[in-house]
């Protein structure tokens, strides 16, 4: 049990902090414009089309057929940089690796309110390692079952959502509508991170599955002497289904679009625990490092993400503060109530 709340910790601790980080850099969304974003959008929209030219003197009639998309890209380009296409693969190359370095090396710029705000997320993951053993045996065997889960979730893997996200991107371009064409890419571009970030955790934790030795999850169960590449902490499924809704629902913050697609994940993840492959721990994580990576992603490369309306959930929750007391050793928290507009 302590070696599993050490893990939960662990992953918790450099998810929420890459979270915190991605939050701290991000650009104020749709800026005003200026002479150089206005330069920088006509030079987005004139690469846009089939022919990728640098022309930077675009015919309105290419604007005027994205009306779909913000006028103003959320954040300036430095220069005339490509964007990462079809076209600019090496530009792909070179943002997966700056997306890489800035995610696992967040947690050298963790801050110490950030530290509050993992804690229910640590506390509902040792919660559940608690209780896998108790949620796997409830589950149970059913063949039938089995191999209807594993159809439904063969949608939700890491080729398949990668696909998926290759499909979004080339029906942009065949539309030639910029910002659906950046959620594509965007969704395959997060998939890709929170994938190797998924990786390297099932290589460091190599954990048993459900239906694996006595039942109970456990981790390094024979030490260094049996070592599984494909282990069940955590689940893949969970995380590259996760980061493309994160996307999508974050390009296109509208409730019939956000529904379906957080409503996909959870579908996917209850057919993983129902095919007995993992365990509601592997899932927890597994969506959290999905979502904490698609969020960086969205707020260090989307051009087009509109601006978040001002609700008056949005402002209840953004008016909440943690509060610390080392004396007393107690944690709380305080709110705003924002009667007005």
């Amino acid at each position: 049990m302590r070696l599993s709340f050490s893990v939960a910790g662990c992953i918790l601790f450099a998810f929420g902090a890459s979270y915190a980080h991605a939050q701290a850099g991000m650009l104020p969304v749709n800026p005003k414009p200026t002479l150089q974003s206005a330069q920088s959008t006509r030079w987005i929209h004139s690469s846009f089309d089939s022919s990728r030219n640098m022309n930077p003197y675009a015919t309105h009639s290419d604007a005027s057929a994205q009306s779909s998309a913000p006028t103003t890209p959320n954040a300036s380009l430095q220069g005339n940089q490509p964007i990462c296409g079809i076209t600019h693969l090496g530009r792909c190359i070179q943002d997966l690796g700056e997306d890489e370095k800035g995610i696992f090396t967040s947690p050298l710029r963790v801050q110490p309110k950030d530290v509050y705000w993992m804690a229910p997320f640590g506390a509902a993951t040792g919660l559940a390692f608690a209780y896998d053993a108790d949620a796997a045996q409830a589950a149970g065997v059913d063949a039938n079952r089995t191999n209807t889960a594993n159809k439904i979730a063969d949608f939700g893997s890491f080729w398949a959502t990668g696909a998926e996200g290759a499909g979004i991107y080339f029906v942009g371009l065949a539309r030639k509508n910029p910002k659906l064409a950046e959620t594509g890419r965007l969704g395959a571009e997060a998939i890709i991170d929170s994938g190797t970030v998924t990786l390297v955790t099932k290589l460091v934790t190599n954990r048993q599955r459900p239906r694996q030795g006595n039942g109970r999850g456990d981790f390094w169960p024979y030490g260094t002497q049996h070592w599984e590449w494909d282990s069940s902490f955590p689940s893949d499924h969970a995380t590259a289904t996760m980061a493309l809704a994160r996307v999508i629902a974050g390009e296109y913050p509208r409730w019939y679009v956000m529904v379906p697609a957080y409503g996909f994940v959870e579908t996917i993840s209850i057919s993983r625990i129902l095919a007995n492959q993992h365990f509601p721990s592997d899932i927890l994580v597994g969506q959290a490092i999905g979502f904490l990576t698609a969020s960086y992603v969205l707020n260090h490369r989307s051009l087009y993400r509109p601006g978040a309306k001002k609700t008056l959930a949005s402002r209840l929750i953004g008016s909440v503060s943690p509060i610390a007391d080392p004396r007393t050793r107690s944690l709380g928290a305080s709110m705003e109530i924002p009667f007005g507009r």
